[in-house]
């Protein structure tokens, strides 16, 4: 049978589309009713033959109606945090969305063999909702800088052994403890514009992906897995670089993945 896979903040349907194209069943789930609209829209072929749910509802502790704040501006920080969506002055309005825990979807839908989650801010109320029973075998989670290690614990203590940090925006490029100072040089230097350029041509012509997107997943993702003590090494360089970089901070996008 062909893999599950949750896209846990489907925004404009990106990672979505490669699932499909990779013959993945799709649960896709998001706040925002213009971007569920869409999918709907964009992928009704694979709805009407029930390759992909669209679900209209945010992730939260319990059910409930919860604000959420569509940002204008830069959609993909739309968030239930207004901070996170107003950032930088962005222009943005607010709405009622109806929530539901994460066990809800798995009861209703299954364990997937992988979930992706990246909802601005709320990653972490996700995965503590799941169990040991509920978690799939693969799954990943938008580092964040300052408390990062405490995503790492729920990860462990739902039973996730190998992890690897993936940086988005470098051609979904490992991070490891040996190339981390790689990450010292903020990505918009003329010498890591280029390197990245040359890195990015043969990435997208393998994988079949686009700038934006989350990148492979499971065993299709760059490097070797590791411990979790040596994902935590990385992200503590991470966060110390970032805030040596100040309020400009790193510039680079980080992703944990982790496996059973």
């Amino acid at each position: 049978m062909s893999a599950l896979v949750y896209d846990i903040g489907l925004h404009d349907g990106r990672d979505t589309s490669h699932y499909l194209r990779e013959g993945c069943r799709v649960v896709a789930l998001d706040a925002n009713p213009v971007m569920c609209a869409a999918a709907e829209a964009n992928f009704r072929d694979h709805v009407r033959t029930g390759q992909l749910k669209v679900i209209n509802r945010g992730v939260a502790e319990q059910n409930g109606q919860l604000e959420f704040w569509v940002c204008d501006d830069v959609s993909e920080w739309s968030s239930f945090h207004h901070e996170l969506a107003s950032r930088n002055g962005a222009k943005n309005h607010q709405i009622d969305v109806d929530c539901v825990p994460i066990r809800h979807i798995v009861d209703e839908f299954g364990v997937p063999d992988y979930m992706k989650i990246d909802i601005e801010g709320n990653d972490r109320i996700c995965i503590a909702g799941l169990t040991s029973t509920t978690a799939p075998r693969y799954i990943s989670i938008e580092m964040a800088h300052p408390c990062g290690e405490r995503d790492l614990q729920i990860l462990a203590g739902l039973g996730y052994r190998r992890f690897k940090v993936i940086c988005q925006n470098n051609s979904w490029h490992q991070v490891t403890t040996r190339n981390i100072g790689f990450y010292e040089w903020r990505p918009d230097h003329f010498i890591i514009r280029r390197l990245r350029k040359l890195r990015a041509a043969p990435s997208r012509l393998l994988a079949g992906r686009r700038t934006g997107e989350s990148g492979p997943w499971g065993e299709k993702t760059s490097g070797a897995w590791h411990s979790v003590d040596h994902a935590h090494s990385v992200w503590r360089s991470l966060r110390e670089i970032d805030e040596r970089q100040g309020t400009h901070g790193l510039g680079w996008w980080f992703d944990i993945h982790a496996k059973k």
